[in-house]
């Protein structure tokens, strides 16, 4: 009779561990497939060259109406000496463009070797302040109330919740009360899903109260800002990028950009994640010079633009979503410093303001001046920027090097 071979026992439970490691791993993943694809490419992002997009995105598109004149060497209202020292500081922290107006003509225009005039930057926290201006909108158009309106008028699952009662005005000054999400990389935990996650929402909504009453403090908080989002789309019952579309990118006159969701066809994030040229950005700096004017639109009511940038009672370098420089220094060292950055002393125009992102991704405007300077570079990565970038050298450069016989301004 013949005989039959069999394997050993002792193989047969690691094979049967093996296979239920494979399934278990399977399901994991199918769970939410789009957290572990994200959740790789947070390790292997960042490119001091390159352009750093974030799929998925979808596109938005403007017309480019909005161009901007450019001054003669002869006729630049900023001195050449100042704008080249500027250039070299630029070059110094590694950015990609740096972009100077005056009176709405553009002083200086200046792109890195590596860079192209159309290349998108990503925008990181500097998406922030976008959430400011339309907030305002909706308020104008009535579909938003007030902002002292409770979250909880417009989040359904909120509605009987403790935190339903936080207002609109409290998460857009950053004292909102609920919970910081640590930096993890433990894919395990709420503080890693937020950001990775396909089903980002879902997170966000579970986001528990810090334990403080809101609005008694000041506590700059991603959170905040991506519930100021998901309000946006329901009161508007449209995607976020067809908000930004119709309401900033073609009455602007910009040209495109490209918005991260959390997976195809998902919730976008508005906390960051928006890839833009930046021309695009001296658009939006022109638009908030304007107090909520440009290209022949008004896109906010000006009374709008004071509430924003009017400081917050918990933090007089912040208004609603946009940075305050008004002070000395200029920001707190302990938010110029998280970010890398310095604020040795003050700005030399005391009405600054700026949006603020991860990398020294800066929109500077100075009413006073009528000055617009834009400084984007690397953003994601492990280290974006050097240590050391001084928040107010550019913009203290340029006050510097006005011409006292500066000509009058194009339209």
């Amino acid at each position: 009779m013949p005989t039959v071979s069999r394997r050993p026992l002792s193989r047969r439970p690691a094979a049967w561990l093996a296979l239920l490691a494979v399934i278990g791993i399977s399901a994991l993943y199918w769970q939410d497939p789009w957290f572990w694809r994200n959740y790789v490419r947070f390790f292997t992002s960042g490119d001091p060259v390159g352009e750093e997009l974030l799929p998925p995105d979808e596109e938005i598109r403007g017309d480019g109406s909005y161009v901007l004149p450019v001054a003669a060497p002869a006729d630049r209202s900023i001195d050449a000496a100042a704008l080249a020292d500027m250039e070299r500081y630029a070059a110094e922290f590694g950015s990609h463009a740096l972009i100077v107006v005056h009176r709405g003509v553009i002083q200086d225009e200046w792109y890195a070797p590596h860079w192209a005039r159309d290349r998108l930057t990503q925008s990181q926290s500097m998406h922030k302040s976008l959430m400011g201006l339309f907030i305002g909108i909706a308020i104008a158009e009535g579909r938003i109330a007030a902002v002292d309106d409770p979250v909880g008028r417009y989040l359904a699952e909120w509605r009987d919740d403790p935190r339903g009662r936080i207002t609109l005005r409290q998460l857009l000054q950053m004292s909102s009360g609920l919970a910081q999400y640590r930096f993890t990389v433990n894919p395990f935990t709420d503080d890693n899903r937020w950001l990775n996650s396909g089903r980002s929402g879902e997170v966000i909504l579970r986001t528990p109260a810090a334990g403080w009453e809101p609005g008694s403090r000041y506590d700059y908080n991603n959170i905040n800002s991506e519930l100021l989002g998901m309000v946006l789309e329901r009161v508007y019952g449209t995607r976020y990028s067809a908000l930004l579309r119709d309401k900033l990118w073609l009455p602007m006159g910009g040209e495109r950009a490209r918005v991260h969701t959390d997976s195809p066809g998902g919730r976008a994030y508005t906390s960051c994640c928006l890839a833009a040229p930046a021309m695009d950005w001296v658009r939006v700096g022109m638009m908030l010079l304007g107090r909520g004017e440009v290209n022949g639109h008004r896109i906010v009511p000006a009374a709008w633009i004071t509430e924003m940038t009017t400081p917050s009672p918990a933090a007089a370098h912040y208004g609603l979503q946009v940075w305050l420089g008004y002070g000395d220094p200029a920001v707190p060292k302990d938010n110029a410093g998280s970010s890398g950055a310095i604020a040795p002393g003050p700005f030399l125009a005391r009405d600054t303001f700026m949006t603020w992102g991860r990398g020294q991704q800066h929109v500077f405007v100075v009413p006073s001046r009528e000055l617009v300077i834009v400084r984007l570079g690397p953003a994601l990565g492990r280290r974006p920027i050097q240590p050391g970038f001084d928040v107010t050298y550019l913009v203290n450069r340029a006050v510097q090097g006005l011409r006292a016989d500066a000509p009058p301004g194009g339209s």
